[in-house]
């Protein structure tokens, strides 16, 4: 993007105020950027770009979809937000009206992605048909545009911080057809942060789409799908430098630690969900609070964390930390609830 297209942008996302106010025709004598600049420059933009992000999401992952999707959409790139449609009668609560507020996207998202297209309601196997239909819908929008010759996909909760850096990963990817961030050969092959050429990623969804038209309950993962897609079409994987546990060699497939790798050091990736897990688990620092979404009084956050890390965040009193920390061990049978007072009196320990 030029820098005027990159000023213009930071004021369609708000980031700048119209200042004076738009004009509402061709005059720009009370600003720098009239209406017809808005029209001419944005409304063709998914006829311009050569590489669309499609990031699949669901209410899970509202608590970071602010910080991942500006990230994405400081890359230039065609962004597409394809969100799970989260509401169905076996749980009341998702019915009552004001669950919208922890539900569903709000404004700020809808401006933030340049699309969002919402699937049929599926049910059984979030992780597999959920992605899947996702992907698939939004595989719908690219095929409208052929200008657009790669497609990365990842998740609401994975970010980039060198968002500027997506055309070096692609040139770093070479004459393949596909690179993962973390991947082994015949083996895995990680859907948080995946990098297709068009026809490769085509390729590969129509031959799932095969499979899933006879649901199978309890069937294989997105990434067994995708291995036994790329294994029958036979296309050709890059991989990327993985990020390597250090007390076993083993492949961090989550990114829990933020470890180097090839997608951490060209595009920034983290994987914020399960860094923040991590940390929890493990009596860390937690992940800074910009990349939380306090909307609402942090309705997108999980009761637990509302009631102890969320207070860490507003307050800065670590006996809210230590209170998060005992509640978030991974074996239940590890989990400790004790009372603000049985810390310290002393809120900065």
């Amino acid at each position: 993007m030029t820098p005027e297209i990159e000023r213009l942008n930071a004021k369609i996302l708000g980031d700048v105020r119209w200042s004076p106010s738009l004009s509402n025709n061709s005059n720009r004598s009370h600003g720098d950027f009239c209406w017809q600049d808005i029209a001419f420059n944005i409304n063709s933009f998914p006829c311009e770009t050569d590489t669309a992000i499609i990031v699949t999401s669901w209410p899970g992952q509202l608590r970071w979809l602010k910080s991942t999707l500006r990230s994405y959409r400081d890359s230039g790139k065609y962004v597409i937000l394809s969100y799970d449609n989260p509401f169905f009668t076996v749980d009341p609560n998702s019915l009552r009206e004001e669950s919208i507020w922890s539900y569903m996207p709000r404004p700020c998202h809808f401006l933030l992605a340049h699309s969002v297209v919402f699937k049929h309601k599926t049910y059984d196997a979030d992780k597999r048909t959920g992605w899947f239909w996702d992907v698939r819908y939004a595989q719908g929008i690219i095929k409208q545009f052929p200008n657009i010759k790669y497609v990365y996909c990842t998740n609401g909760d994975c970010i980039w911080e060198k968002p500027k850096g997506i055309d070096d990963l692609i040139k770093y990817m070479g004459d393949a057809d596909f690179m993962s961030g973390q991947s082994e050969p015949a083996r895995t092959i990680h859907t948080a942060d995946i990098l297709f050429r068009v026809e490769a990623f085509h390729a590969v969804m129509d031959n799932i789409a095969e499979r899933m038209k006879v649901p199978i309950l309890g069937s294989r993962s997105a990434e067994g799908l995708l291995r036994l897609a790329v294994d029958q079409l036979k296309l050709r994987e890059k991989f990327a430098e993985q990020p390597l546990i250090p007390e076993d060699g083993s492949i961090d497939y989550y990114a829990t630690r933020g470890l180097p790798s090839t997608f951490k050091e060209i595009v920034g990736f983290r994987n914020l969900y399960a860094e923040q897990e991590y940390r929890e688990n493990n009596g860390l620092e937690p992940l800074p609070k910009e990349h939380f979404d306090s909307f609402n009084n942090w309705s997108y956050m999980p009761g637990s964390d509302r009631e102890t890390l969320c207070r860490y965040y507003d307050t800065g009193d670590r006996r809210y930390l230590l209170q998060w920390f005992d509640r978030g061990e991974d074996y239940w049978g590890n989990r400790l609830y004790y009372p603000l007072e049985h810390y310290t009196s002393d809120p900065r320990l």
